[in-house]
């Protein structure tokens, strides 16, 4: 049997614990965060730049 202990990497703790600390302060909401995240950017004086959406493929025109 193997009783090796699994490697612990301080930095990802540290990612992990700030991932589960946003998720409690926006209550797993992912669009909240976002809203709140691109906020702050904005508040920094960064830009942003949205890129054109894809449009989906339907089956019918992937049937020649």
């Amino acid at each position: 049997m193997n009783n090796t202990q699994p490697w612990h990497d301080p930095i990802v703790a540290e990612i992990h614990a700030t991932r589960e600390r946003l998720a409690e302060q926006y209550h797993n909401d992912l669009l909240a965060y976002s809203q709140a995240a691109e906020a702050h950017c904005r508040e920094l004086g960064f830009r942003m730049v949205e890129s054109p959406r894809i449009q989906p493929i339907g089956k019918e025109s992937l049937i020649q």
